[in-house]
C-alpha cells in the first residue's frame, strides 16, 4: 500500500463491519464473467453481493482481523491474505476485479499493473466509493466529541478519494478510459452503528484502544435511541483491460 493508514483497521474490524453501509445490487450491472476478485475486501460488504451473482469469487485482504470477519460473514468464500500490489492469483485468472472503498490506499501504479496481470483480456476493473448525500443529524455535543479526537490524528481517507490521485496509475497500465456511474441508495442503522462508524474510521482507529472506547461511550450517551438513515451515492468507476499485442 502507498499509505499505511489503510492498514489501521485491524483492531476495529468488528466496528468497521457494524458501521459501514453495503452496496446496491446495480453496482454489478453489465459486469459479466464466471470468476471475480474482491480486492481489499475488508469484512465482505461487497463480497456478499458478489457470491450471489458469480460462480467463483475470491476475496483478497491484507489484514487478518478483517479476513476473520469476512470469513464469518460470507462462509465458504475463498479468502486469501494479500495486497493490491501482490495479488496471490495466477495471470489471467479472473473476469473482473472489484475494489470497494480501498483503491485510495493502494500504490496506484503498482496496483493497476498487478490488477491487469490477473485480469483476462477485456476483463473489467470496478472501483466503488460510497459518498454521503447528507450526514447524520447528530447532537452538537456528539460532533464536538468526534472533532476533539479527530484534531489529534491525521485526516481520514475521504480527501484521498476526492483528490482523484488514485486514478493516476491507470494512465500507464493497459486499461481503456474510466467510465463512471452514480447509484443512489440508502442505509439504516442504530446509535450503536453510528458509534461503530466513528470509532472505526482510519484516523480515529489510530487512537489507543482506551481512547476509542471513551469516544464510543460518550457517543452512546449523547445519541438518542432510534433509526439513523444515510442517503448515499455509490460512485462506480469501470475500465476494461486492453489486450496487449
Amino acid at each position: 500500500m502507498s499509505d499505511p493508514q489503510g492498514l489501521t483497521f485491524d483492531p476495529v474490524a468488528e466496528d468497521y463491519d457494524r458501521g459501514r453501509a453495503g452496496w446496491p445490487s446495480g453496482l454489478l450491472d453489465g459486469i459479466d464473467g464466471d470468476a471475480v476478485l474482491d480486492l481489499g475486501a475488508g469484512t465482505g460488504k461487497l463480497t456478499a453481493l458478489l457470491v450471489a451473482r458469480y460462480p467463483v469469487v475470491c476475496a483478497v485482504e491484507p489484514l487478518a482481523g478483517m479476513r476473520a470477519v469476512l470469513a464469518r460473514n460470507v462462509p465458504g468464500v475463498d479468502v486469501l491474505a494479500g495486497s493490491a500490489e501482490r495479488i496471490p492469483l495466477d495471470d489471467g485468472s479472473v473476469d473482473a476485479v472489484f475494489v470497494a472503498e480501498a483503491f485510495h490506499w493502494f500504490d496506484s501504479g503498482a496496483a493497476t499493473f498487478e490488477i491487469a496481470r490477473v485480469l483476462r483480456p477485456h476483463g473489467v476493473l470496478v472501483v466503488a466509493f460510497n459518498e454521503w448525500r447528507t450526514p447524520w443529524e447528530l447532537p452538537h455535543e456528539a460532533r464536538a466529541a468526534i472533532e476533539t479526537r479527530a484534531a489529534r490524528v491525521p485526516p481520514p481517507g475521504g480527501p484521498k478519494v476526492e483528490s482523484g490521485l488514485w486514478k493516476l496509475g491507470l494512465e500507464a497500465a493497459p486499461f481503456g478510459p474510466l467510465q463512471q456511474r452514480s447509484l443512489p441508495h440508502s442505509w439504516e442503522t442504530d446509535r450503536e452503528g453510528v458509534a461503530a462508524y466513528y470509532v472505526s474510521i482510519s484516523s480515529i482507529a489510530q487512537l489507543p484502544p482506551a481512547e476509542r472506547e471513551e469516544l464510543r461511550s460518550e457517543l452512546l450517551t449523547l445519541l438518542p435511541e432510534g433509526c439513523y438513515r444515510l442517503e448515499l451515492v455509490a460512485q462506480v468507476f469501470t475500465a476494461k483491460r486492453l489486450e496487449q499485442r
